[in-house]
């Protein structure tokens, strides 16, 4: 039970389901789960430590504002550990499971409006980025960069949400450069489009946190 508490209040920041800097009432979440306090509280201890909640003994617990420094150091270490993940993959990958990268080239999901298609695109953006990382052969650097890429839905959430053009179609036109380098096996280009990607997903997250409320 306490795994799956975890499991589910993580999500739910992330996906900002739970927005950046709200209140947290542990007591309202152990009445949800039918438990105790002690679980609910262990769970946001352990979130906590991962950055995402912030406990104030006074004032109880709240989701982590989203910062526009965190942002940026995140996505410098991501530009590090991704690239990597994608050079593994290049030269060690199945050609099987290169292929199977295929499955990001298109989202029908994108044919949707609104706020249905804003979380849609999160999801396929975090399932494409992860299916990349999950192909590193080492494991280290692999469990490292797929909690980062997680970590990045509340800023992808928050910039989607902000702009008037989703811009799907050009966003999964660079995913399909990207699987085009790694299925030619072609680490280091697939690298130098990552960084690129990676460079513009930056500047949109660091412009939607500059106008945005939840900024401490």
């Amino acid at each position: 039970m306490r795994a799956d508490i975890y499991t589910i209040l993580r999500r739910e920041i992330l996906s900002c389901a739970i927005p950046p800097g709200a209140e947290i009432r542990d007591a309202e979440f152990a009445e949800r789960f039918s438990v105790s306090r002690s679980p609910v509280r262990d769970a946001l201890l352990r979130l906590e430590a991962e950055g995402l909640v912030l406990i104030n003994p006074r004032k109880g617990y709240r989701a982590a504002p989203i910062s526009i420094a965190d942002a940026r150091d995140l996505f410098a270490f991501r530009a590090i550990l991704e690239p990597a993940c994608a050079a593994s993959a290049a030269e060690e990958a199945s050609d099987a499971a290169l292929a199977d990268l295929d499955r990001f080239r298109s989202m029908e999901a994108t044919k949707q409006d609104g706020a249905k298609a804003s979380a849609a695109f999160v999801r396929y953006n975090r399932e494409f980025h992860l299916a990349i990382a999950s192909l590193c052969s080492n494991r280290r650097l692999r469990d490292t960069t797929v909690d980062l890429i997680e970590q990045f839905d509340r800023f992808v959430t928050v910039s989607i949400s902000r702009e008037s053009d989703l811009r799907h179609a050009a966003l999964i036109a660079e995913h399909c450069e990207i699987i085009d380098a790694l299925q030619a096996r072609d680490g280091k280009r697939a690298g130098r489009i990552l960084a690129r990607h990676s460079g513009r997903a930056r500047k949109r997250v660091l412009a939607a946190l500059a106008r945005s409320p939840i900024v401490p």
